[in-house]
């Protein structure tokens, strides 16, 4: 089985790929892009914000995928965009990509509307981020912005909130239909185990809905 290290934030166990430098959640979504979508199959136009090095390597290579990485901060990333104003015309993208952002976006629904505004109608968003399971309603307070402190409420120096389970309803507001695909169930506990894959996390496969509420 492959050895992996602590990773993260707070150094999680068994979290990293001493080799790619993936953590759980990133092999989760290779997965999920292999066997559960349209990635690696057609020829897409993909947006992915805050590109992770561990899937853009795969990405930017793939002959079949006009690749657009973006990123406000990061040198790495392709393009310096800000995700509350994409500068792309209406219905561009086939895929957006977008994990682990939004919440550290204080204006986070007109972040998801614009990635709502970019995507085509028959194209596809993977939009994740940390849930808090134990939460009913999304926590935040715009007043909080020590970093020590909102690290101790939201889980991270740089987050400014903890999504609950409204995360969902939150998506569908801005205009998407959102399908909650429990993907991790579906895989043997070997395939966990070989992959490291942790507790893993609900995959937010979004389409564009036809009207905005």
């Amino acid at each position: 089985l492959p050895k992996f290290v602590p990773g993260g934030v707070n150094l999680r166990p068994n979290a990293m790929c001493p080799s790619c430098g993936s953590l759980e959640r990133h092999r989760l979504m290779q997965l999920y892009f292999q066997n559960r979508t349209n990635l690696y199959s057609e020829r897409l136009k993909v947006l992915h914000f805050a590109p992770e090095a561990c899937l853009e390597l795969s990405l930017d290579n793939n002959p079949n995928i006009d690749y657009v990485s973006a990123d406000l901060y990061s040198p790495r990333a392709k393009q310096k965009i800000d995700i509350t104003s994409i500068p792309y015309p209406d219905a561009t993208f086939d895929v957006v990509l977008c994990s682990h952002v939004l919440e550290h976006i204080p204006d986070d629904r007109r972040a998801m509307r614009e990635l709502r505004r970019v995507l085509k109608p028959e194209g596809w968003a993977l939009l994740q981020v940390p849930i808090d399971r134990k939460r009913a309603v999304t926590f935040e307070d715009p007043s909080v912005t020590d970093p020590a402190e909102r690290a101790r409420l939201f889980g991270q120096h740089d987050h400014v909130r903890w999504y609950g389970q409204d995360y969902p309803a939150r998506l569908r507001e801005c205009g998407f239909d959102v399908r909650i695909d429990r993907f991790m169930g579906e895989l043997t506990a070997d395939e966990v185990r070989r992959f490291g894959l942790g507790n893993g996390e609900d995959m937010h496969f979004c389409r564009r809905a036809s009207a905005v509420e």
